[in-house]
Formats: C-alpha cells, structure tokens, sequence
C-alpha cells in the first residue's frame, strides 16, 4: 500500500475545503438576497458582504487557476501569497459572522427534524471527505469527491449500494471508516452524542429532551435517559453475539483470526444496521449453501428492522410471562402493545410471501442448479434482505424482470417505524389498509385490533406513501434521462436507493454523476423519511382561525 505522507494529505483536504468554503459563502449571499427581495435592498444592507464575495471569488479563481495551470506550484511560491491574503479575508468574514451563525444554530436546535437532517448532513459530509484522504484507499491520490460523498451517504443513509468495491478499493482504514459511518447512520449521531452525555452525568437540558423525544418518539420525558442507554447498550451486545456467531464460518475462508474478525464484526453491525455492506466481491453469495451465516445475518436484519421499542416490548412480555409463572399476573397475555402488534403480525407475513414469490419465479431459473434445499434458504434470505438489509447469496443481475418488479413492493415497503431500516414502514401500511377497510366497511372510525387510528394518524400514513410515490416517479425519470439501462434496472435502483435497501443489479458503478447525485439524495430521503424532511422544510406552526365554507368536487 503506498504511505500518504502529511503534506499530500493536507493538500487534499485544503483543496476541497477551498470548494466548500466558496459554497457557504454563495449560499449565504443568495439566502441574504432572498430575503431581501430586492437587488438595490441587499447591497443596501448588505453592501460589505457583497464585496467580500466579489473580492474572494476573484482570489480563489486566480488561485485555482494557478494551481491547474502549474500543479508542482500547488501551495507554494506564485500562489502563496494570494492564498495568505485569502486566508484573511476568510478570518475576518468568520469574525464578521459569529453573531449571526451562533443565532442560526440557535434556530436551528429549536425544531429538532432541522437538527437530525443537520447533524446527518454534517456525518456525511465529514465522512466523504475522510474517505477523500489518501491512506482510506488503495487508489493513488485517494477517491474523487462525488464518490467519496455516494458512499459516505450510502452508509450513513445504511444502504450499501457501492460504486466501488468495499473489498478491494478500499484499505483496513477506509474499510473502518465506513464501519463507523454505518453505526453512527444505524443508531443516528444525535443519539450517541445524548447517550454520552448521560454516560458522563452531564446536564442535559429540556430542549434536548424534547429534541430527543421526538427522535424516540418517547412522551415520558422522564424515561428518555434509560430508554436511550437500552438502545444503545442492546446494539452492542446484539452486534457482539453477531459477530461470535460469524467468527468461525468466516475463519474458514480468512488468512487468520483477526481478519475473521473484521469480517465478523463488519459484517454483523452491517445486518443488525441495515446497512447491506460486505467485505466480499460478490456479497455473501460465497455464503449461499451456509446455513450459519445465513441465519444469522438474517436475524440481524430481523431484529434491526423491527424497531428498539418492538424488542423492547418483546422483552417486557417476556418478563412478565416468566413472573406469572412463578406469581400470577392478571392480563399478563393482553399487555402488548399496538404497535408491537401490528409489527409481529406483518414482518412474518412479508417474508414468507417474498420467500414463496422469489422461490416459485426463480426455481427453473436463477435456483435451478441448486438442491431444494439451498433453494428455499436462498429464497428466504433473499426475502429477508429485501426489507432494506442489501445483502445477497444470489446474483441479482440474473434474476428475471418478474421477480425484479415483484421484489419493488417489498423494498418499497421496508421494515418498522424507529428501526434502522428504510422504506415507507410497515406500520404505515397498516394503518393504510386500516383505513381502506374502514371505507368498505363503511365505518366511521379508523381501528385495527379494536383500537381506534387517529384522522392525524391517517393523513401522515398516506402522506409518507404518496411522498414515496413521487420521490421514485421523479428519480426514475430522471435516470432514464441520464443513463442508458433498462427501465426495470433503473426502477429498480430508485426503489432500492429510497428504501435503503442497496440491491442492485450492477447499474450503480456504471451511473453518471447526475445519476449518482440522484441515488444521493434518494438515500438521504429514504434514511430521514417524509416526514422528517417536510418537518424540517415547513415554517413554525402559526394558528390561524379562519373557517371556509364547505364545498364539494364531483368524485
């Protein structure tokens, strides 16, 4: 592998920066000009600003030119002192900014879908431009920016579509990074970050609580701290027992124990997240006939995909159970809850109906040379996996385009509310067919198991699906546009880039960069959801009492 020395690494970094600092810079003087309405109304106001950017522009376009036109001279000699001169101008415009960018911050920690789509933006950003260095990859000169961001999304946003291969492209250090993305993307960086400061008895004050309840979806502020460290501590044993699951089946075909491992631990906080990363070329196809390391990362993707309060609820019955064995307990069988309910009735569903469909389309085809056997462990995980885990033991290029549009519905629907998986949720859909069979039924109410759905319930279910529908229709049409595939291997990858689930059917290396900026931004809204992202684009909620008169559109 060849050694990255510091100065390469800084010049790297530098470069970028340079990029990213005259973004900030535009997008601060085009918010500024919005407001303002007016041109003469800016320059009025904000006459220094402008000038600042006029004068910086002209000094880093200078400065880039020079660096393009004589690459040994990046840094040094002609170019030195344009940059000094431009490094004072930014320090002066930080100083200038302070005020403002600490009341921005302010406002921005006062709604908390602002704050989560921030704090994921800043992941990815960080991420993106680690993978950038140098000492991450095995290529010379470290990996481009714009897939240096796909794969960084790609694991935050736990999707694992790849424009290059995790196994070979990247070194022990990149692989570690993204092992690390994939966590903070799994468990979210708000949640470590809060988790820490109760670790450490620090304060924490009730804006973050009510930021922190609104990301667990806990009402009982006063179970926020115990609620988060079950979380978090759950992730890491359930990875831990992954991993000693994985640890002697992938021994087998590693060079020694600490790269089975590796591949253990990877593997296993990539199922239980999600995520859909592997360490192989091929996925886990290598893995197809291994009944250990296909249950296992199945029931990884499992419990990932049934939420923390599920597994929580689970284990809370289960208590109760095993008391009333010992004292009786009236009611101890009744005590689950909704949506624990509707998650246990619907996952299994979904799974075996994926196992049969994929089974039954592809037996003569894709699984024809295999024993029975191995063809129904390959169904079943490949069922499993399509509720936004991403890995295979098939090749997905093979499978026919039946089996390729049946699998859509699964991806498109995901796993539960809260979990670390994507998709519209299955809880959604519940509450979708709650509300259609209250129509056929021509009830009033909205109910599931003698529980009454609230109207606001409702609008959101069907919100989050037709926000779903639109993000898949638009990305679709625009891929067909830029690439040159087949519809169904387009249609295929929006769905399996909104759901997060990151199967492919070999399309993504081959993406353009408008195509991969499309996936991007499919995957940042898949991992956020519809609802986060509307939350963190409306204005605060003003009343306004103002009645209309009833109308009627001809139906």
């Amino acid at each position: 592998m060849e050694i990255a020395y510091p100065g390469t690494v800084l010049s790297s970094i530098a470069w970028y920066l340079d990029f990213i600092i005259v973004a900030l810079l535009v997008a601060e003087v085009t918010l500024e000009l919005r407001s303002a309405g007016r041109i003469k109304a800016y320059l009025k106001q904000n006459g220094a600003s402008a000038a600042f950017l006029v004068v910086f522009l002209v000094l880093f376009i200078y400065n880039k030119a020079i660096d393009i036109a004589v690459p040994q001279n990046r840094f040094l000699g002609i170019s030195r002192g344009v940059i000094v001169l431009r490094n004072i101008f930014i320090i002066l415009k930080v100083f200038s900014r302070i005020k403002k960018l600490s009341t921005f911050f302010e406002g921005i920690t006062t709604q908390p879908a602002q704050t989560i789509l921030m704090s994921f933006m800043m992941v990815i950003l960080t991420g993106s431009l680690v993978l950038m260095l140098p000492f991450t990859t095995v290529a010379h000169g470290g990996m481009n920016f714009l897939d240096a961001l796909f794969t960084a999304t790609s694991a935050v946003c736990v999707t694992g579509l790849i424009v290059v291969d995790t196994a070979t492209y990247f070194t022990l250090w990149g692989q570690l990074v993204i092992l690390v993305l994939i966590q903070i993307g799994g468990l979210s960086i708000m949640a470590i970050s809060y988790f820490t400061l109760f670790s450490i008895r620090q304060k924490v004050s009730v804006q973050d609580k009510l930021m922190l309840s609104y990301m667990l979806n806990e009402n009982n502020i006063s179970l926020l701290s115990r609620r988060l460290r079950v979380i978090i501590m759950s992730t890491f044993v359930i990875e831990a027992v992954g991993t000693l699951f994985l640890l002697l089946p992938f021994r087998q075909n590693a060079v020694n124990w600490n790269e089975a491992l590796l591949l253990a631990a990877f593997h296993s906080v990539s199922a239980f997240c999600n995520a859909g990363f592997s360490l192989f070329t091929t996925s886990l196809e290598g893995y197809l006939g291994n009944p250990a390391v296909n249950f296992t990362i199945a029931l990884l993707i499992i419990a990932g995909g049934i939420s923390f309060a599920v597994i929580t609820d689970f284990f809370r019955i289960l208590k109760l159970r095993i008391k009333a064995l010992f004292t009786p307990v009236a009611g101890a069988r009744e005590m689950m809850t909704l949506n624990t309910y509707v998650v246990a009735c619907i996952t299994p569903v979904l799974i075996v109906a994926g196992m049969l469909l994929i089974y039954g389309l592809e037996h003569n085809s894709t699984l024809a040379s295999l024993p029975v056997g191995q063809q129904y462990l390959a169904a079943f995980f490949q069922s499993v996996t399509l509720r936004t885990a991403g890995f295979n033991t098939i090749p997905i290029g093979n499978l026919t385009t039946t089996t390729l549009l049946v699998m859509m519905p699964f991806m498109f629907i995901g796993a539960a509310s809260g979990s670390t998986a994507g998709g519209i949720k299955i809880n959604n859909l519940a509450v979708m067919y709650g509300y259609l069979k209250s129509i056929l039924l021509n009830r009033d109410s909205v109910t599931i198991r003698r529980n009454s759905l609230s109207r606001t319930q409702v609008n959101k279910a069907f919100l989050v699906f037709l926000f779903g529908i639109f993000s898949i229709t638009f990305g679709t049409i625009i891929l067909s546009a830029t690439e040159e595939a087949e519809l169904a291997d387009i249609m295929f990858e929006v769905v399996s880039a909104f759901g997060t689930v990151g199967l492919s059917t070999g399309i993504t290396s081959l993406l353009s960069a408008a195509g991969k900026v499309v996936i991007v931004v499919l995957m940042f809204i898949g991992r956020l959801g519809p609802l986060t992202i509307l939350a963190a684009a409306s204005q605060p909620e003003k009343r306004i009492r103002i009645s209309y008169p009833r109308g009627d559109v001809m139906l």
